[in-house]
């Protein structure tokens, strides 16, 4: 137990793994070439730089420079060690790392945030046997089965029960070794002001775990079973849990939102599990509070279409409507599906079933402009002239935003309809809005193509030595021959280190795997440009003359400075009046023009 995982092992995972279906858990990636292009979740953007490679089995963002291999991926985006990155790509692949786990002596002390959550984890699994398993939970699981909650879908989202008492939690956390004080700010207990007693937060409720977008509990929310009040107590922010940050369900529906296209944006949890029971399984749930730009992302990142079900109130509508804005913002396609008055998804199951639910509801979506039509309607009376001018007015607004002739024409001649307005005046004042309207003000949501307008200008030499080593991480014998010819160091410094790297790596008697050498570098900073070079487009058939010409840009580059260098000693040797020294240097700089020029 404990031992370092053997060279083999990881390269025996890392060649049973697709770097593609590992990213793509996280990354909506379509093709583009001989590669895979999305948005990089690794820092906010709107246009796809981010790159996956199948041939080389390595990514690259070339926004942020982010880069490397498979088991980097998963460190990266899940906050892991290196042994749980390879022992999860490893069970995928049916390879134990059992005998290689870290024994308990050799583990660090677990950091504030990991005990936070294996309290949480713990706890989900307490309260979800206390409601199954036990007496004292029946009264809770009648309350669920009453109410058209099923087992299956108990068990899918790890529904508990916590007991009505006051010490029940804060006694098992603390004889599990947990100090209460973090766990009172974990959430999970309340200090008495008093005597400084410590209290179970949740007491007599059912209990709905809250994921991280890892999969990890780090919240939850508690319904009560009688009149406490109330109604709803969920975990306060915490150094895990940041309401802005997570979608409930979103670690479950992940892959269905990619193989459905699409995602079902909904108000709460409850309103998830009514959708998952109507057969919908690509639904998450904001936190009970607006959408934020940080999760607009997140959706954007993994799906195009965002269908948005909220509340049928005036608050949900309006809710809807600036949520739908923010996923535009970022890209998405959006249709809203409306519900009645004073019922929201869950309500609406229960009251009319799972089948009207898809056909009168979610599959009967509105498009997101004929949502604003309504939404600009709302609360307006329409036979008052001056407000009817305003409406159509905005409503124009509205249509001058869109891209498309068709869907123009077709809101135009509505409106023509609706108010008995011609068509040539609706265009009239269409066009009226385009000329007052800045360019910057209309948004254009558009197919985003990668872009990588960010590329420095870099001088010959830096080129030539980035050539070189796209060059020499796909073929050894280059790799020897540029050390032959070029017996010293790159001219830029990080480069000179990859090189070296580069070298130790063939002389083991490795053959040319880029996804393989990048566990061998020694920080991020250099896998980062490695991958970056990696993904430069070079002929494997590279003729011996263009590699020449390569070495001698390099070469030609260091003459160059040593011709700076022997002018400067030349003046100085004049100012010293040392002819000698300076008839020296002279001849010197001679011999270096002719070599230069050569």
């Amino acid at each position: 137990m404990g031992n370092r995982i053997p060279d083999e092992i990881i390269e025996k995972v890392r060649h049973s793994t697709d770097i593609v279906e590992v990213v793509s858990e996280y990354v909506q990636l379509k093709k583009q070439g001989r590669n895979y292009f999305g948005l990089c979740p690794f820092h906010g953007e709107s246009t796809p730089s981010f790159s996956v490679s199948p041939d080389k089995q390595i990514y690259h963002c070339f926004g942020c420079g982010a880069g490397g291999n498979s088991i980097t991926f998963l460190t990266n985006i899940e906050g892991i060690s290196f042994f749980d990155a390879v022992n999860k790509l490893g069970e995928k692949a049916n390879i134990s790392l059992k005998e290689y786990e870290p024994s308990s002596s050799s583990e660090p002390i677990s950091t504030t945030t990991t005990s936070m959550i294996e309290a949480h984890t713990y706890l989900a699994k307490y309260y979800h046997h206390l409601l199954l398993n036990t007496e004292e939970g029946k009264e809770a699981l009648q309350y669920l089965l009453d109410r058209g909650f099923t087992l299956e879908a108990i068990e899918k989202f790890g529904i508990g029960y916590s007991l009505e008492r006051w010490d029940a939690v804060t006694n098992i956390l603390q004889r599990r070794g947990y100090s209460l004080s973090l766990m009172e700010e974990a959430g999970l207990v309340i200090r008495r002001e008093q005597d400084g007693n410590y209290f179970d937060r949740f007491r007599n409720r059912i209990m709905f775990p809250i994921h991280n977008l890892q999969g990890k509990v780090v919240a939850f929310s508690g319904r009560s079973l009688g009149e406490d009040t109330p109604k709803y107590l969920n975990s306060p922010e915490t150094t895990i849990f940041t309401k802005g940050r997570i979608l409930y369900n979103y670690h479950q529906s992940r892959a269905h939102m990619r193989k459905k296209q699409r995602a079902i944006l909904l108000e709460g949890y409850a309103d998830v599990i009514a959708a998952y029971k109507a057969g919908y399984e690509e639904t998450i749930a904001t936190m009970g509070t607006a959408l934020t730009e940080e999760q607009a992302k997140t959706i954007r990142r993994t799906v195009d279409q965002v269908i948005i079900s909220f509340d049928g109130d005036a608050a949900g509508i309006s809710a809807a409507f600036k949520a739908a804005n923010m996923l535009i913002q970022v890209g998405c396609e959006v249709k809203i599906a409306q519900l009645p008055e004073g019922l929201d998804p869950d309500d609406y199951v229960k009251k009319y079933g799972a089948e009207k639910f898809r056909t009168a509801i979610i599959e009967a979506s509105l498009s997101f402009m004929a949502f604003k039509l309504y939404y600009l309607r709302q609360g307006k009376n329409l036979q008052d002239e001056s407000v009817r001018m305003k409406y159509i007015h905005d409503v124009l607004q509205e249509v001058a935003k869109l891209n498309k002739p068709i869907e123009i024409e077709h809101y135009i001649n509505t409106l023509s309809k609706d108010f008995s307005i011609s068509v040539e005046a609706l265009q009239a004042e269409l066009s009226n809005i385009h000329r007052q309207t800045k360019p910057t003000e209309v948004v254009k949501v558009r197919r985003q193509t990668p872009s990588f307008s960010t590329k420095k200008t870099r001088l010959a030499y830096e080129n030539a030595e980035r050539i070189l080593i796209a060059h020499m991480l796909q073929n050894a014998d280059i790799a020897r021959k540029v050390q032959e010819k070029l017996p010293g160091l790159f001219h830029i410094q990080e480069h000179s280190e990859i090189i070296i790297h580069l070298y130790a790596y063939y002389e083991e008697g490795n053959y040319p795997d880029v996804s393989n050498f990048l566990g061998r570098l020694p920080n991020a900073s250099l896998q980062n440009l490695v991958t970056e070079i990696a993904l430069i487009n070079v002929n494997p058939d590279v003729s011996e003359q263009e590699i020449k010409d390569c070495i001698q840009a390099v070469i030609k580059h260091e003459r160059e400075m040593l011709l700076k260098q022997r002018m400067m000693e030349v003046e100085e040797a004049i100012r010293q009046q040392d002819r000698e020294r300076a008839k020296t240097l002279q001849y010197e700089i001679q011999q270096l023009l002719l070599t230069i020029k050569s």
